[in-house]
Order: C-alpha cells, then structure tokens, then sequence
C-alpha cells in the first residue's frame, strides 16, 4: 500500500466509511485517481515555419481536469485561434496541450491562460484567442447547486474580432 493509499484510507476512515463493504479498494482507486493530475513536463509543441499564413482555428477540444479549490471535476471543450506571423503549430500539437495542462488540478481561467502563454512562448503568433466552456460539479453539487456552463476568454497579442468570432461561434 503506497502512502496515497494510506492517507486515503485514514481519510475515509475519519469520515467515517471504515469497514463499508461497498468501500473496499475505494482508497487505492481514489489514490490511483489523484496521481493521473500530477503535473507532467509539457513536451514542445512542434512547429513549422510558413510563407503568409492566415488565421488558424481548432475549436471545441474535450477535456476533463480536477477544480484545485475542491478535486471535484469540471470538463468541457477548448477552442483555440491564432493569427501566425511566421510559424505555424502543428494541429495536434493544440489539443495535446490541452489534454496536459488539464491533467492537473485547474481552474478554468488559469487553464485558458496556461494555453494562450504555451502557444505564444513556442510560435510567437501575431494574436491568440483560447475560449474554455465547461460545467463545475464544484458548482452544481457544493456552491450554487445549480447546473451552469462557465465561459472565459485569453487573448494575447494584437484584436483579431474574425479570430475572436471563430473562436466563439457554436
């Protein structure tokens, strides 16, 4: 038993499951749940230089991260537009930083400002725009028990309103 385990364990214990048949292996499994949010190393995103390229757009990107504030779960989708100035991200190269910046305790604000720095730190683009819609549980079960889908913009760099119009648009 690792020590997430046993921490685990006495947690349930004090909230008092212990010896619940319906519990057993629920400690190890709520270890094992927490460690797939450790923070990993971002790999690079890959990049390629371009003569005059236009705007790029990947939108609604699924994710699933973990509220820091109460390790319950909020999921969603990301879209992501950026104008290049001389380089281009490769197009798997968004939702992979997507997946690894939301495999960690989140919030979604930070999450969309995490995007826009990466994307800007690895192509230098002209202007980004990151959009992330999603639903809290920490909202819908603990705060305002009500269900509610959360917007919130980065940008960087020069207004591109088409940018921020693809971006936006369902």
């Amino acid at each position: 038993m690792t020590d997430a385990e046993r921490h685990a364990e006495a947690l349930l214990d004090a909230l008092g499951f212990a010896g619940d048949p319906e519990m057993a292996g629920t400690a190890r499994r709520f270890a094992e749940l927490l460690a797939e949010f450790v923070p990993a190393p971002l790999e690079p995103l890959s990049v390629c230089a371009s003569v005059q390229p236009g705007p790029v757009v990947v939108r609604q990107i699924p994710f699933h991260s973990l509220c820091a504030h109460h390790l319950l779960p909020f999921s969603g989708t990301v879209s992501v537009g950026y104008l290049p100035d001389r380089t281009l991200l490769g197009l798997g190269s968004v939702p992979r930083l997507v997946g690894a910046l939301a495999r960690r305790p989140q919030l979604q604000e930070r999450l969309g400002e995490q995007i826009a720095g990466e994307i800007v730190r690895s192509a230098s683009p002209l202007a980004v725009v990151v959009e992330v819609r999603a639903r809290h549980l920490c909202v819908e079960m603990r705060g305002a028990r009500t269900p509610a889908e959360v917007v919130t913009l980065a940008q960087r760099g020069v207004d591109h309103p088409w940018l921020l119009a693809r971006v936006s648009e369902r």
